[in-house]
């Protein structure tokens, strides 16, 4: 595999991104689950940190479906995975850092979430900033690298002739 037509050094920054989302998110969930559920923690400026359960999936949605959204995260993370290997074996121009870092952290961001729903059912959130719903490190992770990922395609369109 390290022949020059297949092996690209960038792919060592994904299991390590992916490791420092996951673990990060872990640690902040463990370490606000030690609070009471709904206490706040403390302020900053407009932002809670603040205990949050969420039993359902972005912004709330399908609350109380913990079966259904544990299968549907782990179909969307094989589909990430199989769709990241594909474009790139297909695509290899694609894999540049920026787009190995946005996915990387989707990645990681997925994988953070998948565990509460395996551990505990929901997802525990802490972030609060009250004008959006309450998100956590491995929500911010997704965010992030589909920004990324999303500004790449941009790109890609601006770039590209009628």
């Amino acid at each position: 595999m390290p022949n020059g037509n297949h092996f690209n050094w960038r792919y060592f920054l994904i299991p390590i991104i992916v490791t420092v989302i996951v673990a990060a998110d872990v640690f902040t969930k463990n370490w606000i689950r030690s609070y009471p559920y709904g206490e706040v923690i403390t302020t900053f400026s407009f932002i809670d940190i603040v205990h949050i359960n969420n039993t359902g999936a972005a912004f709330g949605m399908f609350q109380g479906q913990a079966l259904a959204l544990r299968v549907i995260a782990c179909v969307t993370l094989t589909v990430i995975l199989a769709a990241g290997v594909f474009i790139a074996r297909r695509y290899r121009a694609l894999v540049t850092i920026w787009n190995v870092i946005g996915f990387s952290c989707i990645v990681g961001g997925t994988i953070g979430n998948l565990i509460d729903r395996f551990r505990f059912g929901p997802v525990t959130d802490f972030i609060d900033p009250g004008f959006f719903p309450a998100f956590n490190v491995a929500d911010s992770g997704i965010t992030i690298g589909a920004i990324m990922l999303a500004i790449t395609l941009f790109r890609q369109a601006l770039s590209t002739k009628p």
